[in-house]
């Protein structure tokens, strides 16, 4: 069930003051300089997470020149529709575009089509055609980080960095690698170095300083480390770089994280509510915010609250002025969050309802959006969560024919991570019936870093015999001081398993 962040394999542009060495980019193909400075920003904007501003950037260039191919592929739009007709434009014109450009646009597309094996192809045509440019081992780097190939790619993001001294994006993957700095793409925790992981998050300041997401990354790792007093001050500045700008409600909703991880529940919800207050007119990133609210009651082990919180949302969301792909997208993730509350909770009949509204919702978006892509991953996501629900209510033999489907599907698909989803739940299907064994190698192939598994994990070593082991993943996830609804159920829980409060 792996997530793909199509934006970030771009072109990257970065600040070269400090950097003495000659910074090659990648040739872009537009009729207008002035289009080509507008992408130039647009870029800067990117790389530190402004997605409005960057679509903005993005509108002007393209108001310019309406074929601009980078343009056109890089475009991120809220409405789906939107987003599609420029990547089909973008195709239609890729004729009149350098090879380079050709090859970006290829690696992009096999990563909405899960063909890791092509992307992989086309990043090494671009270090081998262009090896004078940091780009070409930035997007490679990407793709084998996002391949699980982290030696290689740990290597290919330092000669990026050789090549450009200041490439934001190299030292940004690199960090990734050994803090949770919004990646799951981590070295395995046992070559993890958070203070390498620092050093990396100060360059970033070095080159972006004016902007607030260094600070903010940075901060992640004293919060990683629970050194959250430490974690403050950073976030603080981050929050105040980033004022007025679209991300400002980011800065508080990670500097909430950081009140609820010491405690501080109180300050934790009054930062989310401001962030939800400041972005009320603003459709996706309301609606984001308002989940990390939900995690809070979870955390908590309030259920109920947060299930109350998910209504509210519920009942909003035909006013917020989604496009009719989208309302159905965010109704679907809405349900899905209140199925885990209900599960968790033992409510199995509002469990299976809202199953039930979740797969309804995405076959009429399917039919909306008529993208074969989109099709299988809804056919994908409805086995996956629906055995998902099976195996918390015992209906073990039922999440197995569920399972058998869902490995079909995602079987075909040529990326290592397809199948993590599927010896996730594999897993857990096999400790509820007392194999522990074959549980925990399940648990093995499939993602060392999805805490959720990792929490049954822990609990099927414990009843093969090996405390040890079952007592070290219990420490990991008790440690881990980042915010998501997977934590936010199995945090505690790994608590208790330790005897802790």
């Amino acid at each position: 069930m792996k997530q793909c962040f199509l934006l970030s394999l771009i072109l990257v542009i970065t600040f070269n003051s400090c950097s003495k060495v000659e910074i090659i980019n990648l040739p872009i193909t537009t009729s207008s300089p002035k289009a080509l400075e507008y992408y130039k920003r647009a870029m800067l904007s990117f790389q530190v997470g402004d997605a409005p501003e960057t679509r903005a950037l993005l509108d002007s260039a393209l108001s310019i020149d309406p074929n601009f191919v980078m343009a056109l592929e890089l475009y991120e739009s809220p409405d789906p529709i939107l987003k599609r007709k420029h990547r089909e434009l973008a195709k239609k014109n890729v004729v009149n575009a350098s090879e380079a450009e050709k090859k970006m646009i290829s690696i992009r597309e096999s990563y909405r089509n899960e063909d890791m094996d092509k992307a992989l192809e086309s990043a090494k045509w671009l270090v081998e055609n262009h090896p004078e440019s940091h780009e070409s081992f930035v997007w490679l780097g990407q793709v084998q980080s996002d391949r699980y190939e982290l030696k290689e790619a740990i290597k290919t993001l330092k000669k990026a960095i050789e090549l450009n001294p200041d490439s934001y994006r190299a030292y940004s993957l690199l960090m990734g690698h050994h803090i949770a700095a919004g990646t799951q793409v981590m070295l395995p925790q046992e070559e993890r170095d958070v203070q390498l992981g620092m050093d990396y998050g100060d360059e970033l300041i070095r080159i972006r300083g004016d902007h607030g997401l260094p600070y903010h990354l940075k901060a992640n790792c004293y919060r990683q480390l629970g050194e959250f007093e430490k974690a403050k001050p950073l976030y603080e500045q981050s929050i105040k770089n980033r004022k007025g700008l679209s991300s400002e409600g980011t800065a508080l909703i990670v500097s909430g994280h950081n009140y609820m991880f010491s405690g501080d529940l109180e300050s934790a919800r009054k930062n989310y509510e401001r962030a939800i207050e400041i972005n009320k007119n603003k459709t996706n990133e309301w609606f984001f915010l308002n989940l990390y609210l939900t995690y809070s009651y979870i955390f908590d082990n309030d259920y109920i609250g947060a299930i109350d919180r998910l209504l509210l949302v519920e009942n909003q969301l035909e006013n917020k002025g989604f496009d009719k792909a989208s309302l159905l997208q965010v109704k679907s993730q809405t349900s899905w969050h209140k199925m885990i509350c209900y599960a968790h909770n033992q409510m199995e009949e509002d469990a299976y309802e809202s199953l039930s509204n979740i797969i309804q919702n995405n076959k009429k978006r399917a039919q909306i959006l008529q993208d074969e892509n989109v099709y299988r991953d809804i056919k994908s996501n409805e086995e996956y969560q629906t055995a998902w629900v099976n195996i918390l209510f015992g209906k073990y033999d039922k999440a197995r024919e569920n399972l058998k489907k869902l490995k079909s599907i995602q079987g075909e698909i040529k990326d290592p991570t397809a199948l993590y989803g599927f010896y996730g739940l594999s897993g857990m299907a096999d400790l509820m019936e007392g194999n522990y064994n074959k549980a925990i190698d399940n648990f093995l192939k499939g993602n060392e870093n999805n805490i959720y598994f990792n929490y049954f994990k822990g609990l099927a070593l414990r009843a093969a015999g090996k405390e040890e082991q079952a007592s070290n993943e219990f420490i990991k996830i008790a440690n881990t001081n980042f915010s998501n609804w997977d934590i936010a159920i199995v945090r505690g829980l790994a608590s208790k398993q330790l005897g802790k409060v």
